[in-house]
């Protein structure tokens, strides 16, 4: 909070209240039993002779339960309104921590979407989509890649349109891919450029990593470059057609000076050994190793916490790298105390009506 005193001095101020509300009620109960009896107002309550039978009817000692019971609601409401008012009036603030170099990287989302990683790329682009949350002026990219590669959406800080065509190839890959399910057809025609008709291959990881490292323009010494890499690395190639190794695509992006990411997740029902070459192990392993050797990092994307650790190293390694001034900016984050205002004051007035109807 901007003016965390402000809150506790309003919050002494509500319990004074409440105090004062409390003991008022107890001298008033008991005012009629003191040796001297005050003259009666009209408000003043007026006992009333042989009304003890009345007063253990089910029905009356029901209404006056339900009475207390909501004179206590409306304290409890009452003193949370008071506290929702003193946590507004000491203004809430959150702190992001902001490097200005950081707005100049440029970062390319590279997403292997062969029919194998159906079912784990929608893990993969929920990481995709936590990364995005995190980014302030940084340009992203979105390069998906099978046979061949289909830039998605160039280099851009519109973190809209990103949002938007990750939620929707999310929902193109929602499906099992079995041979005559109608969903194939929509799949085939959002990732149209993924594919070549005539080529027996799919998921060439090493093509698909050295397109992605054509999807930066023209290179710059104050921005930096980092690729994040996503794939099973189940690369089916008979015919011997990928032009790219892993490992030389790797060489190639550190040529360029691109930090590598890497992000590995495979289902193993959809994993063919006998047609790949490699089961799960032995394609994670290999990618690890490729991903370490040239200064890059690897995670897996059954690690919960993937996104937040890329961002963090890159903007820890870049800022290092980049130079600049730290920022801290503060903004006003009212709205759970507001909203909790807002319904506090609402139930009041709507059970003041309902007492008074």
């Amino acid at each position: 909070m901007v003016m965390p005193w402000l809150f506790w001095l309003l919050l002494a101020v509500a319990l004074a209240v409440v105090l004062v509300v409390l003991v008022r009620g107890w001298r008033a109960g008991g005012a009629g039993r003191g040796p001297r009896r005050r003259a009666r107002s009209a408000s003043t309550p007026r006992r009333v002779a042989n009304s003890a039978p009345m007063l253990l009817s089910p029905v009356v000692r029901s209404r006056v339960r339900a009475r207390r019971l909501l004179h206590a609601l409306l304290a409890v409401l009452v003193v949370v309104g008071l506290v929702a008012a003193s946590t507004i009036a000491g203004r809430p603030v959150k702190e992001t921590i902001r490097n200005e170099a950081l707005a100049s990287r440029d970062i390319v989302l590279c997403l292997d979407v062969s029919t194998s990683m159906v079912t784990t790329d929608a893990k993969i682009l929920e990481t995709f989509s936590e990364m995005l949350d995190t980014f302030d002026g940084e340009r992203v990219a979105l390069v998906a890649w099978n046979t061949t590669a289909q830039t998605i959406v160039p280099l851009t800080d519109d973190y809209v349109l990103l949002e938007d065509q990750l939620n929707n190839i999310a929902d193109v890959l929602d499906f099992d891919p079995y041979y005559g399910n109608p969903a194939l057809d929509r799949y085939g025609q959002t990732f149209a450029g993924t594919v070549t008709p005539d080529v027996e291959a799919s998921s060439l990881i090493g093509d698909g990593l050295a397109s992605c490292t054509m999807a930066f323009d023209h290179k710059v010494a104050d921005r930096s470059r980092s690729i994040v890499l996503a794939s099973d690395n189940q690369v089916q190639d008979p015919d011997g057609l990928q032009i790219y190794s892993l490992s030389e695509a790797a060489d190639l992006a550190a040529q360029e000076d691109i930090r590598l990411f890497s992000l590995f997740g495979a289902d193993p029902e959809l994993v063919d050994p006998s047609v790949s070459g490699k089961d799960v192990e032995e394609a994670r392993v290999e990618l690890e190793q490729v991903t370490t050797e040239h200064n890059g990092l690897f995670y897996e994307v059954d690690d919960a916490d993937a996104a937040g650790k890329i961002v963090e190293e890159m903007e820890a390694a870049q800022v290092d790298e980049l130079g600049a001034d730290t920022q801290v900016r503060r903004s006003d984050v009212p709205h759970t105390a507001a909203a909790l205002l807002t319904v506090a004051v609402l139930l009041i007035l709507a059970l003041t009506a309902w007492r008074r109807a």
